[in-house]
């Protein structure tokens, strides 16, 4: 008898395993490499612990997200790989700004918090599932008197189409490097090297790559209280 229910547990544990692999469609399905099951776990520590602050079931947190549930608790359990997309979802679920999510992550260390220097070619890449868009943060998380600071990176001809987030969020973004067409709710507008836009964020908006190189720009992201 005891043989046959670990069967059966593992048998239910393989399904969910690969019911998690098969979602590549869906949101939470991130690039999966050391880092980003690493990455993943931190994630999925501190939308428990938010979840449990604000009295969330998990039913509730996938109806807010849009996440299915087996695909929250996995997450919950350091057993998925979050996606950009899915990390932008949770925290405008939860209500908390995004780098509260990458607390005690690699991007959350510093040697000297007073006197910080990041190399271009370090810190941590978040991805979305294709590859094309590529969000660095430049931040530390968990110090209150750092702004929330990302470098974006897009691929030619990359859509990247964002839900809105919280409430009261705004994007001040500027460009590098190429062209940027960014819209926001009914508003449009292209962009080029040096040119700066600010934008509310808490309406349906997105980014696209109209042109044949990398596109590079840096945002900040501030919130309402």
């Amino acid at each position: 008898m005891a043989k046959r229910t670990s069967r059966s547990s593992s048998t239910i544990a393989d399904a969910v395993a690969e019911e998690i692999k098969a979602e590549r469609l869906d949101s939470l399905s991130g690039p999966d490499s050391p880092e980003g099951r690493a990455l993943g776990a931190a994630v999925g520590a501190n939308v428990a612990r938010y979840r449990t602050e604000r009295h969330l079931e998990l039913e509730a947190l996938a109806e807010r997200s849009g996440i299915r549930r087996p695909l929250l608790r996995a997450l919950e359990n350091g057993q998925a790989v979050p996606s950009l997309r899915a990390i932008w979802h949770l925290a405008t679920a939860l209500e908390v700004p995004f780098g509260a999510l990458l607390a005690n992550t690699m991007l959350s260390r510093a040697g000297d918090p007073d006197f910080r220097v990041q190399r271009a070619r370090r810190g941590h890449v978040i991805s979305s599932a294709d590859g094309r868009f590529l969000s660095r943060p430049l931040f530390l998380e968990g110090d209150p008197r750092t702004p929330e600071v990302y470098e974006l990176t897009l691929m030619p001809g990359c859509l990247e189409e964002a839900t809105p987030h919280a409430p009261r969020t705004f994007e001040h973004l500027t460009v590098v490097r190429g062209r940027l067409v960014v819209r926001s709710g009914s508003a449009t507008t292209e962009l080029g090297p040096g040119d700066a836009l600010f934008f509310r964020a808490d309406l349906p908006h997105s980014y696209e790559n109209p042109g044949s190189e990398p596109t590079t720009a840096q945002l900040v992201m501030t919130y309402g209280r």
